[in-house]
């Protein structure tokens, strides 16, 4: 599949809209309109092996407020990290010690163009939150039996904590060790 035309549609605060025209490998021609978005970086921050801290926020797409792991829209040619270490402090007031990539996922490749970068934060230290004048954020900590416990009973909503969470507690016991070298 290779792109064509490229038609802006929209352009907002956050996000863009565009009408692509593509090209499939036996020559057929289709229009998709894409959600184009500049990316995020979202933190899982562990005030220690079995605490994580999650925030409350309003969203306007759920109509509701969610709790969800920290996270930012990356400034035009910002690094995924330097968003993560600013989105972590603005929004809990914690600065890291240590900020480690866990991985990078599309949450909606179908329409939108988003890329999502996941860091975990270690060796917190405490400060004052100071987030945008626009959000409304409640920080609090939940232990991995708690997060367990919200997950079944579908209390948490928010995609990029689903994700996030499950694949830490799938491979948390491995972080910090070699692909030789893993202990269980």
């Amino acid at each position: 599949m290779r792109i064509l035309n490229k038609q802006p549609m929209y352009t907002g605060k956050q996000f863009s809209v565009a009408r692509l025209t593509l090209k499939d490998d036996n020559g057929k021609e289709r229009e998709r309109d894409v959600i184009e978005h500049p990316g995020a970086a979202c933190i899982v921050p562990m005030l220690d092996a079995d605490t994580v801290l999650l925030v409350e926020q309003w969203r306007v797409g759920a109509k509701k407020p969610l709790w969800e792991i920290p996270a930012g829209t990356l400034d035009p040619g910002e690094d995924p990290l330097a968003c993560a270490a600013r989105e972590l402090e603005e929004e809990t007031g914690y600065t890291a010690g240590k900020l480690e990539h866990l991985f990078t996922f599309f949450p909606s490749p179908g329409i939108l163009d988003e890329k999502m970068h996941i860091f975990l934060a270690t060796n917190l230290k405490k400060g004052a939150p100071h987030p945008d004048e626009d959000e409304q954020i409640t920080v609090k900590a939940f232990t991995f039996r708690d997060l367990r416990i919200q997950l079944k009973a579908n209390n948490i909503k928010d995609g990029k904590t689903i994700a996030s969470l499950g694949y830490l507690m799938v491979f948390k016991p491995y972080l910090g060790n070699t692909p030789e070298n893993p202990k269980p």
